[in-house]
């Protein structure tokens, strides 16, 4: 049995969306840092956990519920990052 976007989902369809955007966001430092190896292979498996969760999560942008728990993923992750800069 499906949902469709309208309806919701369920709660590990919503996790996924916030694990996606943790995922996704952690992909532009592995970026940002420049052009190695290391780097590369970061970013593409941050890229790939990210994209998995997206299709787990059965995203859409037509689900607010979605949409809302990918970028609260995305900002959990530049507020951490933020406060750890912060304590440096």
């Amino acid at each position: 049995m499906t949902t469709s976007p309208q309806s919701g989902g369920k709660w590990y369809d919503y996790l996924s969306c916030f694990l996606a955007g943790v995922f996704l966001v952690h992909m532009l430092p592995h970026i940002l840092n420049g052009l190695t190896m290391t780097n590369i292979l970061a970013a593409l498996a941050s890229l790939a956990i990210g994209i998995f969760f997206l299709w787990h999560g059965r995203f859409s942008v037509r689900n607010p519920g979605a949409v809302v728990s990918l970028v609260l993923g995305i900002a959990a992750v530049l507020i951490f990052a933020a406060l750890q800069a912060h304590h440096r």
